[in-house]
């Protein structure tokens, strides 16, 4: 009589399809190499190629609708491969009738074998969550036993991916749902109970004895008995701890992306905050120079008033010969004509360079009229060169007689006595005042 154990396995390829010499690695002692061929392969699936075919849809309409890159999800397989929330690529459980004792009838074995191809005919059909990538009976071992991996799938997700790799979900999916859920009492934990049992009708229906299921109670257990007990109770706990600690990631990671949201709001609301204080501190700024802006403006508005005012008694202030000043003024004009009168000297002097000039001019001219009078000496060449000088200087002449009236007649209008207009009609004269002012500054 045999006992139904269900285990977990550790999932290892290699193992599974005896692939040690392909990589260099020795074969392990437990496995009897004489008897491999008797393995049965009846489930070998590219498990990358399984998760394209389960996510892959699900995958692309969620990454349409992300706006940013880094949100994106460019291949799942990698993305569960990498993941820190406690998934795994694929699951396995590892399961068995009997123990080694009871396999050494060669037809037993047999049977066995016969339970195990069965089970896993009708695996998917009963568990359509569960999607298997590998099924291998090993009958190289001390017992015949299948090696069962799959890939949990879960639908029904509002955020991420609508379909996804949950074993806990996908068990729900199918019915396991405790009452009072518990790290002893979980969806796992139904589900392979209710494995067991399918397998164990099997067993019964093709003549192999079936135990029935018992608590592990060391003290009525055999060494290998306690050891299988403690394997699936190990695993069951495995399971259990692996479920909370997605379930806690998966808290976590909730409460992580509100923690995200609830600071982005808050920045967006200092933001807001100092966008207002600002706006405050401008309008602040406004109000305390309103007064100063009205004061300004009827300032202004007086300056304009006056401005037309003045305007309008301009025409009274003067009249046709004479300004009526201010104090102020008055003496801004006395400086002025000091000035003024400076300059006078000044152009006086250069009034008698300017006649020196004239004098020399008319000598040259009457130098010019001798040469007339020998004019009869003088080439036709010559003659015609005296007589352009001749009519040069005249209009140089006249020129300078001309300047000298308008001067005078602008030094009239600027108020001159006429001790200083004399200086300017009389060049000789403006010289020796000139000559008796520096002497008396002098001493």
């Amino acid at each position: 009589m045999g006992r139904i154990s269900m285990p977990q396995g550790k999932g290892s390829q290699l193992h599974n399809r005896r692939e040690y010499e392909k990589i260099g690695k020795p074969i392990p002692d437990n496995i009897d190499s004489s008897k491999t061929v008797e393995n049965i392969t009846l489930v070998d699936r590219d498990i990358r190629q399984i998760y394209e075919e389960i996510f892959g849809d699900a995958l692309e309409q969620y990454n349409s609708k992300q706006k940013r890159a880094d949100r994106r999800i460019h291949n799942y397989y990698e993305h569960i491969a990498k993941s820190k929330n406690g998934e795994k690529l694929f699951y396995e459980d590892v399961l068995q009738w009997g123990k080694k004792e009871d396999f050494k009838n060669p037809q037993t074995r047999e049977r066995a074998k016969e339970a195990l191809v069965r089970y896993v005919r009708t695996f998917e059909q009963r568990n359509p969550n569960l999607r298997l990538i590998g099924a291998y009976i090993h009958m190289d071992e001390a017992s015949p036993h299948l090696h069962l991996d799959y890939v949990p799938v879960a639908h029904g997700y509002s955020r991420g991916l609508s379909t996804r790799n949950s074993l806990d979900k996908a068990m729900k999916e199918m019915g396991f749902v405790p009452e009072k859920e518990s790290r002893k009492n979980n969806a796992t934990k139904l589900w392979k109970e209710s494995e067991r049992a399918v397998f164990g009708q099997i067993c019964r229906d093709i003549g192999l004895e079936v135990e029935q299921e018992r608590k592990s109670d060391r003290k009525n257990l055999t060494v290998d008995e306690y050891k299988e007990a403690r394997d699936e109770m190990l695993g069951d706990i495995e399971q259990e701890y692996k479920f909370f600690k997605l379930k806690a990631e998966d808290e976590r990671k909730s409460l992580s992306d509100a923690q995200k949201a609830v600071k982005f709001e808050k920045k967006a609301l200092d933001d807001i905050k100092v966008q207002s204080d600002k706006i405050i501190a401008e309008f602040d700024v406004l109000t305390g120079h309103k007064e100063e802006y009205e004061k300004s403006v009827a300032i202004i508005t007086d300056l304009e008033n006056q401005e037309k005012e003045l305007e309008n008694v301009k025409p009274v202030l003067f009249n046709k010969q004479k300004m009526l000043v201010s104090k102020d003024l008055f003496e801004r004009m006395k400086e002025l004509i000091k000035s003024l009168r400076k300059a006078i000297k000044r152009i006086v002097a250069f009034n008698i360079e300017l006649m020196k000039e004239n004098d020399d001019l008319i000598d040259e001219l009457k130098g010019f009229k001798s040469k007339e009078k020998y004019g009869k000496y003088l080439t036709r060449d010559e003659i015609d060169l005296n007589r352009y000088e001749k009519y040069q200087m005249q209009n140089q002449i006249e020129e300078l007689e001309e300047e000298n009236k308008n001067f005078s007649k602008y030094l009239e209008l600027n108020g001159l006595d006429s001790d200083e207009i004399e200086w300017i009609k009389n060049p000789k004269m403006a010289k020796m005042a000139l000559l008796e002012e520096e002497e008396e500054e002098f001493f």
